[in-house]
């Protein structure tokens, strides 16, 4: 590895842990972020470091910075402009919100998965739905396997806006992710999601979508009462 790809794989590995800090509130929006010097301390690098990692937040529009005075988690405004969208991605924090996204997002995808779906396809779909079952004890690792699983469905649907919608989205979702297959478990998500490849590998539309719709509207209920059963 040469040693600008090092100092590129640093300051992604610093971007990546300013913008969770962001994410989980550690720094809240309108808050000043700590000084260059500061960051340089926390994360243990280079003030070139530090600022091609900010440099990177302010063109997520995750931060603003100002010259002379330093740099500020950004309040967004919904309203303002298409550019909104991955800030206002990475920052929300109403599982609801997320959740409805998902819900109309996720199932129109799934129903054209469905539609283009290979045998090669459903088979790596199977397979990752058989390791979310050796996963049941492993809840951290499982939640991220659940993402996969519906990224996996995002990439099967072969429209490249839905995938790079869905990245956003993901990347935004993996704490609120984290916290609810922990608080749930992992038997609803894998009951859906065997009944979610099985009409894909039918390519029923229709079916993969209203499973898809079905399961998502489970996390939805457990998160307003705190509980989710299995259908009968």
């Amino acid at each position: 590895m040469t040693n600008d790809t090092k100092k590129i794989a640093l300051y992604e590995q610093v971007f990546q842990k300013m913008k969770q800090m962001i994410i989980d509130h550690k720094w809240e929006a309108g808050e000043r972020l700590p000084s260059e010097d500061a960051l340089c301390k926390l994360f243990e690098v280079s003030r070139v470091t530090i600022r091609n990692a900010l440099q990177k937040l302010n063109a997520l529009g995750l931060v603003e910075t100002f010259l002379g005075d330093g740099s500020y988690v950004k309040k967004l405004d919904s309203s303002a402009n298409i550019t909104t969208l991955i800030p206002i991605a990475y920052l929300e924090d109403d599982f609801d919100n997320i959740l409805e996204f998902r819900k109309e997002m996720e199932s129109g995808a799934c129903a054209i998965a469905a539609k283009k779906a290979t045998a090669e396809d459903v088979a790596k779909l199977k397979f990752m739905v058989e390791k979310m079952l050796s996963l049941q004890d492993d809840l951290e690792a499982l939640a991220q396997a659940d993402l996969d699983f519906h990224y996996s469905i995002a990439q099967i649907s072969r429209n490249s806006l839905i995938i790079k919608t869905y990245e956003i989205i993901s990347d935004a979702y993996s704490g609120h992710m984290q916290r609810l297959v922990k608080s749930m478990g992992g038997e609803l998500g894998v009951y859906y999601h065997e009944k979610i490849v099985s009409a894909i590998e039918e390519h029923n539309e229709a079916k993969a979508r209203e499973i898809m719709y079905e399961h998502i509207d489970k996390n939805v209920e457990f998160i307003q009462t705190g509980r989710a059963m299995l259908p009968k």
